[in-house]
């Protein structure tokens, strides 16, 4: 990933919380790792799917 793309992801979960969505380290890896093409849309919504759900 390219320091200009992940300026615009930065810039992306900054906006996507300040809209009051919550953004975990997980959420910035998650998707570094899909626009990186280390993984695919299926077997990321896999992946998260099969993750422990957070206690609330």
């Amino acid at each position: 990933m390219s320091e200009k793309e992940y300026r615009a992801l930065r810039s992306a979960l900054a906006s996507t919380r300040m809209e009051g969505f919550e953004v975990t380290a997980q959420t910035e890896k998650d998707c570094i790792r899909l626009l990186s093409g280390d993984i695919s849309v299926a077997d990321l919504v896999k992946e998260i799917v099969s993750r422990p759900a957070k206690a609330v």
